[in-house]
């Protein structure tokens, strides 16, 4: 099949100093080329350019590209290989807009993160370490990679991609620096303060409220999810409290097994501060944030994150768009990567939800205690860490409800855990609400 587009390809490599390499392209044409049309090779020329990167932490890419729509939506592959040929970074992903709505200049930054641990197959393998790997990319769709011809100064790499440059991983190379603190809670109150100098008032699955307890330790919609049970919470598992500090627990133990639906064999903790019926604490708008300190080891699945009450006082409205706010992941393979998420669920029409990621690099999340926050306001959501402002986004409809809290450790999702300590910690400082 022909592809029938032009495209003028860059990428500007940031660290530090700003390093080019350079793409350009007469037209995209797959490997079938249609009886009776001639397809254009795509021409790829580059300038001599390095990237360079700290062990487990990452730097910034700047994708550059002028085109004319093609005639079908790629994704574009990123590989990382070292000196043997073997991938230890992949960074494939969907250009902000799809390449079938390419025209003129099209332009955005992703941040190429390297891992602590990386998975291969059921195991997890060291990430990688100091010296100078290869960066290769491609453009690809669902049934093949999309053959291209190399200009001067690209190397076709006989698998569909093509090298494009060099990173150089050093442990004395600058970490990238966030910006300034931003955020201001002028004319804000305290609405909800949990600073766990109490005993923990947490039950299985409520009710929560006046009479009941402030937490439950489940998915109020009976959702648990993650490669590690939640457990109903028992002396000393997985919740504790010391010194007006909360330690989350993941832990293996085969006996798990016997209980759980999923046989899982992990058991880890979570919290919610509304139950099944809707009852506990919600609000809308408002400032939420957690102070926590994460896990080392891979496989650990940290999070903090609100929901939409109305899908809990309404489990049958089709028309419920339900709103998830991500306000932190966290994944122990990526330790400096700060996930965030929107996602906008459906209920009529799976299909039609709507999700939105971004990521950060960040430093510290497993060396100590950090904030982690949101600002939902009627026309925008905000995402902050340590009050740096991270991301903003135009507050869609279904998130201008109520929101209550959820805190989480749990393992995956499917990334191999037999490297995951056990037990591992997540302890957690605070959780708190604001609102004007």
């Amino acid at each position: 099949m022909v592809l029938e587009s032009f495209v003028f390809w860059s990428v500007l490599l940031t660290v530090g100093l700003l390093l080019y390499v350079g793409l350009a392209a007469a037209s995209v044409a797959g490997p079938k080329a249609a009886a009776g049309k001639q397809s254009r090779p795509v021409v790829l020329t580059v300038e001599p350019g390095e990237l360079r990167a700290r062990p487990e932490y990452g730097c910034p890419v700047t994708y550059r590209w002028q085109a004319q729509p093609m005639a079908k939506d790629c994704t574009v592959f990123v590989r990382v290989l070292d000196k043997d040929g073997k991938a230890v970074v992949q960074e494939d992903h969907a250009p902000p807009t799809p390449t079938s709505q390419w025209s003129g200049a099209v332009e955005y930054t992703r941040t190429l993160f390297l891992p602590r641990w990386s998975p291969w197959g059921k195991q997890s393998v060291p990430g990688p370490s100091e010296g100078r790997y290869t960066i290769h990319v491609g453009l690809s769709d669902k049934d093949e990679r999309q053959e291209l011809t190399a200009g001067p100064g690209v190397t076709a790499d006989g698998q569909g991609g093509y090298q494009v440059g060099v990173l150089v991983v050093e442990r004395d190379t600058p970490i990238p620096e966030l910006g300034p603190q931003t955020l201001d809670l002028t004319g804000y109150r305290l609405t909800f303060n949990e600073e766990f100098t109490e005993p923990l008032s947490v039950t299985p699955w409520g009710p929560c409220g006046p009479g009941g307890s402030r937490w439950i330790a489940h998915t109020p919609y009976a959702g648990d999810f993650g490669d590690a049970a939640f457990i109903d919470p028992v002396a000393g598992f997985p919740f504790t409290l010391e010194d007006g500090i909360l330690r989350i627990e993941a832990r293996k133990d085969e006996a798990i097994a016997a209980t759980d639906q999923w046989k899982r064999t992990w058991g880890a903790g979570l919290l919610s501060s509304a139950d099944a019926n809707g009852n506990g604490f919600a609000q809308k708008y408002g400032y939420f944030e957690m102070r926590a300190k994460f896990p080392e080891g891979p496989g650990t699945w940290p999070a903090f994150w609100l929901l939409g009450l109305p899908a809990l006082r309404n489990k049958t409205d089709p028309s419920i768009v339900n709103i998830e706010i991500d306000i932190l992941e966290q994944y122990g393979h990526w330790p400096n990567k700060l996930c965030t998420a929107i996602h906008q669920w459906n209920r009529a029409n799976r299909a039609a939800s709507i999700s939105a990621g971004k990521n950060f690099l960040v430093r510290g999340m497993t060396d100590g205690f950090h904030t982690y926050g949101a600002m939902v306001t009627e026309e925008f959501i905000a995402f902050y860490y340590d009050g740096v402002e991270l991301r903003r986004e135009k507050t869609p409809e279904c998130a201008k409800v109520p929101l209550y809290l959820l805190v989480n450790l749990t393992l995956g999702p499917g990334w191999p855990l037999d490297k995951t300590p056990s037990p591992s910690y997540m302890y957690v400082d605070y959780v708190r609400a604001y609102s004007r």
